[in-house]
């Protein structure tokens, strides 16, 4: 049980690697936030020199599109 009452126990937390939603609203939305959490810079994956986080998410956008182009691997 959560110590903070305002925590909602039910909330969507992407870490826990539960399926898309069925709901085609909500499916949209999870994908938009795996999107975006891709797009932020960590420690691990910084940004580039000049690189903003919309730079950087159209970036993966084009090199994913380009991956399912040429049959690679899809995005996750």
């Amino acid at each position: 049980m959560p110590v903070d009452p305002n925590i909602e126990p039910h909330a969507h937390d992407p870490q826990d690697g539960e399926q898309p939603a069925e709901d085609a609203r909500i499916r949209e939305a999870q994908e938009l936030e795996a999107r975006m959490r891709r797009a932020l810079a960590t420690k691990e994956d910084p940004l580039r020199d000049d690189e903003s986080t919309s730079e950087r998410l159209r970036r993966l956008d084009a090199e994913a599109s380009s991956d399912a182009a040429d049959g690679g691997p899809s995005p996750s």
